[in-house]
């Protein structure tokens, strides 16, 4: 039996990390910005809870997943090849394949760094699409808008639009950070949770190009 918001959710694996923030702030702006709910393992702080119960439970209630395979490729000697995602890869497919019904409709975007990549790292992809990101995040909001366009059947405007929207959004964020306290390092790592709160706040707020703090009482 699939979670009541199984058809607005979007599991997302990639890596969690401050070289990768700002390909994963644009995706879950886009995704929030599509009326869809990104889901992550680091959603919830919570020490104790076991993380793969959590990424299995995020899983089961996820229609879409993106998947970043980009860290593929060690980039310094003795360097260990994280293998976190491919896993998660595994048991979302394992889903689709084997639980039948909903979950046999469930859509996957697979993003690799360079074309090609995943064609030496994990041929058992051979025939599927991925996409590749070349670590901007222009080309993680225009395969994300392709993908949920196609796939979700949302209504989205341009690649061109959005990547405007998501630099005002970004200024916004900032202006009020600054505004609530933080130092321009600290509004740069908030956590996801927060982030997604906020994307939610300025969409809910009519899009603002600047950010207007309230006037004291």
């Amino acid at each position: 039996m699939t979670d009541e918001n199984f058809d607005c959710s979007v599991f997302i694996n990639c890596p969690f990390d401050s070289e990768y923030s700002p390909l994963l702030e644009a995706l879950c702006f886009c995704i929030c910005y599509f009326g869809l709910t990104p889901r992550l393992a680091s959603e919830r702080l919570e020490a104790g809870e076991n993380r793969l119960d959590k990424i299995v439970g995020i899983i089961s209630g996820s229609r879409y997943s993106v998947h970043d395979l980009s860290r593929c490729r060690a980039r310094e000697s003795n360097e260990f090849f994280r293998m976190n995602m491919p896993f998660e890869l595994g048991l979302d497919f394992g889903f689709r394949r084997s639980q039948g019904g909903a979950y046999g409709k469930k859509k996957f975007l697979v993003f690799e760094e360079k074309q090609y990549d995943l064609k030496q790292a994990l041929s058992d992809l051979a025939g599927t699409d991925i996409a590749f990101h070349e670590r901007t995040y222009e080309k993680i909001i225009q395969h994300a808008r392709n993908f949920f366009r196609v796939e979700a059947g949302i209504k989205a405007p341009g690649v061109k639009r959005i990547i405007g929207d998501y630099v005002t959004f970004q200024t916004w964020l900032m202006e009020k950070k600054i505004s609530e306290g933080h130092s321009e390092e600290e509004a740069r790592q908030l956590p996801v949770s927060e982030r997604l709160e906020e994307i939610r706040i300025w969409m809910a707020s009519g899009s603002p190009a600047e950010f207007d703090p309230e006037p004291e009482a």
